[in-house]
């Protein structure tokens, strides 16, 4: 399953059995949480339990998605399966400060999280878990 929008694309990849989510530019508050649960729902129908996040061009989490990210869907989807997510670094100062705000909150016995700068080293960690 591959949904593509201009904000957002996710999709499965077989060969690293991990959940790819793509974001590019500004994503509204309906976007951002809109592709966050199809990325759960893809996750979940491949019985997948790994999440490679590219968040290079993406603008900014706001702060009450940072804290729904935080005390509503992280919780569900780690009931769900989901253990460990390499991040792609965002070049937008903003949305790296929001990312590592949601990521410090983490249980990180419950979601391994790792930061990377490009696609390929996070491929490899991913492969290694």
């Amino acid at each position: 399953m591959e949904t593509s929008d201009k904000i957002y694309n996710v999709y499965f990849d077989d060969q690293l059995d991990t959940v790819v989510m793509e974001w590019d530019g500004y994503a509204t508050s309906s976007q951002f949480r809109e592709g966050t649960e199809l990325m759960l729902n893809v996750l979940i129908q491949n019985r997948a339990s790994k999440v490679l996040a590219d968040a290079k061009d993406m603008i900014m989490i706001g702060l009450e998605d940072q804290q729904w990210m935080d005390t509503e869907f992280l919780p569900r989807a780690i009931k769900f399966g989901f253990k460990a997510i390499a991040l792609i670094k965002p070049d937008s100062y903003f949305n790296k400060v929001a990312i590592e705000s949601i990521s410090y909150k983490v249980d990180k016995e419950k979601l391994m999280i790792n930061f990377f700068d490009g696609i390929e080293e996070a491929k490899l960690w991913l492969s290694s878990i």
